[in-house]
């Protein structure tokens, strides 16, 4: 039994924790831009492992073995340290009867650490470290338009903020929305399903895609709003494959009120992820699958993943039913071939210059000048303290003001549902027309419409969390670009700010 997928999708830290509280034995293996790297685990204590610039020791070192321990455990904990900072690549863990002494052409049987390393003893420290790393990313980027600041900030908040009635009347209900949960699996409907009946949610269960495909039938013919939490591994109706919870989530889709779709997989890959994607999946999240061989076990895993989609993710996913329905790509206006030209210079010339070691100094500005290749206004915000932050910006403003002015005066909170929030929490670029309220709406009318019908917000992250957000908009009534190049673009600089984050810190010795 094996355990795939993308660190994008599922960090590291988090997959030492699973293997650490189920207590396995086997090895994981990763494989990035950087290099290979292992980790080998025995009853969920790491007991060796090692990373593309971690050196193996000498086999005839004549250390002691107290000194030889030390220098194994320190080196443990620098390819955990490496591992947990990765944005990219893909995972695989292994699950054995015997501690593999073995691993990429590499014998690590001089490099086992007796008794091992408990991870949870790490993970604070771990963590602690992303969350500095993740700091200096965005203070670098915050330093890089330092500007005075005056004693008073006029940001957005107010204009978010509704009178006492109104903000009662809109508060959500005892009772969680409705569910429907679909899986073949009977230990998970009645496990998970209990988990969420308990918080509140009105759970509906069904075990195949026909059942599935009637009981949405049902609740549309009834005007029920609710959240479809299917598991990707269903059979299809037709019995062709294994992939049956896609065809759930494609069927969804095309009712009068499409639900939120959550998809479960006990494995994620960049091609599920964009199946899931075309399928109008909102979500995907891992269903736990390593301690299916003791049940008990399982059914402890089941209850905690339960519990994380009661708290966590499915509040998440009813937040994203306003933009359920997004235009289609058919509706987009394609640019003039000069102007699609004039683009693709400046991407090229903007990557040329973040190519190598770039200081986040060059990567804030470039960012900015090609978003404005893109759009007539561009702002460029900082994620602090649960709203944004506005840095600079480039473009017309109402009242002949400057935007670059204004920029540092503009705040939107990410309390409420809106394209931003969604933007920060997920990670994903959001673009389309603008809504009629929120906090979207609300930028816009700040800066002055000037006939805008349309914009688009673009996140920057660093270590698996946004940390700045591009927003760009055509004042005039213009249609949007494409701006898949640009979404790759802004992809690209936050990971060149992690390198020049990275390459200012001192590097780790590894002699004892």
């Amino acid at each position: 039994m094996s355990l795939s997928g993308s660190v994008e999708d599922l960090p590291l830290l988090e997959i030492l924790q699973v293997v650490s509280f189920c207590q396995k034995t086997g090895h994981l293996t990763v494989r990035s831009s950087s290099g290979e790297a292992a980790v080998v685990f025995d009853s969920g204590r790491v007991v060796s492992g090692y990373a593309w610039d971690v050196p193996p020791l000498p086999p005839d070192d004549p250390a002691p073995g107290a000194a030889r321990e030390r220098a194994v455990r320190k080196r443990i904990v620098l390819t955990l340290e490496r591992l947990v900072r990765l944005r990219e690549g893909n995972f695989a863990f292994h699950l054995s009867q015997q501690v593999p002494i073995a691993l990429g052409g590499r014998d690590l049987a001089d490099e086992m650490l007796p008794g091992g390393i408990n991870p949870e003893e790490l993970m604070l420290d771990l963590a602690r470290k992303l969350d500095e790393d993740r700091r200096d990313v965005a203070a670098a980027l915050d330093a890089s338009f330092a500007t005075p600041v005056g004693d008073h900030d006029l940001g957005l908040e107010e204009l978010f903020e509704e009178a006492p009635a109104q903000h009662s009347a809109e508060k959500p209900p005892m009772a969680g929305p409705a569910v429907l949960l679909v899986d073949d699996e009977p230990e998970v409907c009645r496990v998970v399903g209990d988990r969420l009946a308990a918080a509140g949610f009105g759970v509906t269960v069904a075990s195949s895609t026909a059942e599935a495909r009637g009981e949405m039938d049902r609740l549309g013919a009834g005007h029920a709003s609710f959240l479809l939490l299917a598991d990707v591994g269903l059979p299809s109706e037709v019995g062709a494959s294994f992939r049956g919870g896609l065809d759930v989530a494609r069927y969804a889709t095309g009712l009068a009120s499409p639900p939120p779709v959550l998809l479960m997989a006990e494995a994620i890959d960049e091609k599920l992820r964009r199946s899931a994607r075309r399928a109008g999946a909102s979500l995907l999240a891992f269903k736990p699958g390593l301690s299916k061989l003791d049940p008990l076990q399982y059914e402890a895993d089941l209850r905690a993943f339960g519990d994380k989609l009661a708290r966590h993710l499915l509040p998440r996913l009813e937040g994203r039913r306003a933009f359920s329905r997004r235009p289609a790509a058919s509706a987009v206006t394609l640019p003039p071939s000069a102007d699609a030209l004039a683009r693709e210079a400046v991407l090229r010339t903007a990557l040329a210059e973040m190519g190598g070691h770039p200081d986040p100094d060059v990567v804030a500005f470039l960012l900015l000048r090609t978003a404005r290749a893109f759009f007539p206004r561009v702002v460029l915000f900082l994620v602090r303290d649960e709203r944004l932050r506005g840095l600079a910006g480039i473009g017309p403003v109402a009242n002949g003001t400057s935007l670059d002015l204004l920029a540092r005066e503009l705040q939107v909170p990410l309390r409420q549902a809106s394209p931003f929030a969604e933007a920060v929490a997920f990670g994903r670029p959001w673009s389309g027309p603008l809504p009629s309220d929120g906090p979207l709406r609300a930028l816009v009318d700040r800066m002055g419409s000037l006939g805008t019908v349309a914009a688009a917000v673009l996140p920057v992250r660093a270590h698996h969390e946004t940390i700045a957000v591009v927003y760009g908009d055509a004042p005039g009534g213009a249609a949007l670009p494409e701006i898949s190049a640009l979404v790759a673009f802004t992809e690209q600089a936050g990971r060149a700010l992690d390198t020049a984050l990275h390459d200012r810190r001192a590097p780790t010795e590894l002699a004892c």
